[in-house]
């Protein structure tokens, strides 16, 4: 047993070894990668503005005017490579790679590595108001899902592999390895993740700053002044600020993407689209050229004082819109560095304003435009911690910083949450009803219906009862509601204990012609047989209640009562699953429930091999729930939520719910192939 023990104690150490030899692995590639895309971005700005940038970010040999022309072919040149890379190049393509590492299986196209640093580079070349951190994200992403699929990793090891990717791709655009840790922990992966994923984390981001720095020296992206404060007064101001640029935030998650669902709505070509906001960017830039491209030079003007209050505000509102036009249109990019210059700007015309009113208490410009850059990202991106160690490691760790940053950036953060809830990346999928904090045992409840747990057995009052026939019933049952029925057994209202007893604590009279649908709550939730236990879940939390009635189909004429569904069945069908799931000794383990369902556990065929759940559509097909899989491949990394996507393999392990005829036929078309 002992010696049992240490083998196995060994074989985790040495798995443990080799994901921190393959986090390494990515930090290096992933730095690698990024100097690839700057050099690849240098080269796209020689070829679109002819010479060198400038301190503006225009060549100084392309006549202003020419501008717009210069956007429209740098358009004709994403289209291009939209033709041969369809569905990967266009667009603010930050929110899908989210979406892919928390809902998906963590696969990311390896093609990404390319097609995101090309697209990228040709929008910031010929100008589009975009950044470049989202890209260089999802590029070091997908190397480190490429690495992933190398070894062959479980979804969940993938999963820090490419987190710890995006990091490092950050980590070395702002030489910043702290603020790539936490932009991999607090972006990527929404804060979840054990001690031992954010070394890994912490371990790649490191090797890739170390890399970088080995190759170009420590090389800072900003180069602010020195920060000041002229007296601790000044912390109303930048409390003032946060809460100002906070609100900023709000609208301009909301402005963004209102543009892209005004492009979207747009009954043309995807090319006419691109041409067309690309266009309008370049006349924007006809005026202030300093709106184009990431803007970083202009940046570090604001940084150290050198825009006046108009040109602060005037760069501010460009920006705002352009950047919005510009991805919203379908220009590749990140948001990132537009956030940064709104934030800097914004800041900057903030202390302006403030010193107007007050002379002689706030401190310099560039101050309030360092400061205002973090507070603005984290309002927008709902990330504070990444936008204080972006800041810190930026300044090189200045502690004078320290007091005013956290300040601007927890008040720009509560005030834009409590006007958006959702950050920029996150807002749109949470329109389409995709939220990416939901755990495991959320999406293994979300793959069984309601009908699986459903208590048909249960004692209901006809809506013409007396009340006192209503309190008899209720003192001999132990439901906590009673649900109310007309003649056709529809139901009418539902009686819940709680609201009876507070009517009888209130000393109020329950006559004769009181009876029970005068005492049930008129048209109560309820739910149908093919709901799914989470919304069964959400709602009973929603309304606080125990138990939820459930009809035969939901709509303006609800059907007969069926049953009820109890916060106590859940529970009992949750940990089913998870004795399950724990179950890997036998093959079929099967864990019967009253209601005729099962657990069990299938080995995939070789017949089925490369099949993915959308082609086989078992819920549909034979009334079926695959709920998680064990790799072939990985079999000691235990069992993971499975993508729709997600291809099966020859020997992977499903664990599957429902009843046993409907098991047996989907084993059977596994068997055949007839997916």
């Amino acid at each position: 047993m002992v010696r049992e023990q240490a083998l196995s104690l060994r074989t985790d150490q040495a798995e443990y070894l080799e994901l921190v030899l393959l986090a390494v692995m990515a930090g290096v590639l992933a730095a690698l990668g990024n100097v690839g895309f700057r050099e690849l971005i240098d080269l796209c700005r020689r070829i679109f503005l002819t010479l060198e940038s400038s301190t503006l970010g225009i060549g100084s040999g392309v006549s202003r005017l020419l501008l717009p022309i210069v956007l429209l072919s740098g358009g004709a040149a994403i289209v291009l490579l939209d033709y041969f890379f369809p569905g990967d190049v266009l667009g603010y393509g930050f929110p899908n790679f989210l979406e892919m590492v928390n809902l998906g299986n963590a696969r990311i196209h390896r093609a990404w590595i390319f097609v995101k640093a090309m697209g990228a580079a040709l929008s910031l070349g010929c100008g589009a108001s975009v950044g470049r951190e989202g890209p260089i994200a999802q590029i070091g992403g997908a190397i480190g899902s490429t690495i992933a699929q190398a070894r062959r990793l479980s979804a969940i090891r993938s999963k820090v592999l490419v987190a710890a990717g995006a990091g490092a791709g950050i980590a070395t655009t702002f030489n910043a390895p702290m603020g790539g840790m936490m932009f991999a922990l607090e972006i990527v992966l929404l804060g979840e993740t054990e001690l031992a994923n954010l070394i890994l984390v912490l371990i790649s981001t490191f090797s890739a700053v170390v890399t970088s720095r080995g190759l170009f020296g420590d090389i800072a992206l900003f180069r602010p002044a020195p920060f000041v404060i002229k007296s601790y007064w000044e912390m109303i101001t930048y409390a003032l600020m946060g809460a100002s640029l906070g609100a900023l935030a709000a609208g301009y998650i909301r402005f963004f993407h209102a543009t892209s669902a005004f492009f979207r709505r747009l009954q043309v070509h995807k090319w006419i689209k691109l041409e067309a906001g690309l266009g309008i960017v370049g006349v924007i830039a006809i005026a202030l050229p300093g709106n184009l491209s990431d803007g970083y030079p202009v940046i570090d003007l604001a940084f150290a004082g050198k825009l006046g209050a108009v040109m602060l505000s005037s760069l501010a509102a460009a920006k705002f819109f352009a950047s919005a036009v510009s991805l919203g249109c379908g220009a590749p990019g990140g948001i990132f560095g537009p956030t940064f210059f709104i934030g800097a700007m914004a800041g900057g015309a903030f202390r302006q304003s403030c010193n107007f009113i007050l002379p002689g208490l706030t401190g310099p410009r560039g101050s309030y435009a360092l400061v205002g850059l973090g507070a603005f990202l984290a309002g927008v991106t709902h990330a504070p911690l990444t936008a204080i160690l972006l800041l810190f490691e930026m300044t090189r760790l200045d502690p004078v910083l320290a007091l005013p940053a956290i300040i601007s950036t927890v008040t720009a953060l509560i005030v834009a949450h409590g006007i958006e809830r959702e950050s920029i990346d996150t807002y749109s999928l949470a329109r389409e009803g995709k939220s990416l904090e939901i755990g495991r045992d959320r999406r293994i409840l979300a793959q069984l219906p309601i009908s699986s747990v459903i208590t048909r057995e249960v004692q209901t009052v006809r809506a013409n009862a007396p009340a006192n026939q209503v309190l008899a019933i209720a003192g001999d049952t132990s439901q906590s509601t009673l649900p109310v029925l007309d003649d056709d057994g529809c139901l009418t209202g539902l009686i819940v204990m709680r609201d009876l007893l507070s009517m009888m604590a209130g000393g109020v009279e329950l006559g004769p012609l009181v009876n029970a649908y005068d005492l049930s709550r008129q048209n109560p939730p309820v739910l149908s047989a093919e709901s799914s236990l989470d919304q069964a879940t959400q709602l009973m939390e929603y309304e606080a209640l125990e138990e939820l009635p459930v009809v035969e189909h939901l709509g303006f004429s609800h059907g007969k009562f069926v049953g009820l569904v109890t916060r106590r069945n859940v529970v009992q069908a949750l940990n089913r699953v998870a004795v399950s799931l724990a179950a890997t000794g036998t093959r079929e383990p099967n864990i019967f429930w009253a209601t005729g369902y099962r657990v069990a556990q299938l080995s995939v065929p070789e017949t089925a091999n490369g099949k993915t759940l959308r082609q086989l559509d078992p819920r549909a097909r034979f009334g079926v729930s695959v709920l998680a899989v064990q790799g072939a491949a990985d079999p000691e990394s235990g069992f993971t939520t499975i993508a729709p996507d997600q291809p099966l393999r020859h020997g992977d392990l499903l664990i599957v719910a429902g009843r046993s005829a409907d098991l047996r036929n989907f084993r059977r078309a596994l068997e055949t192939a007839l997916g």
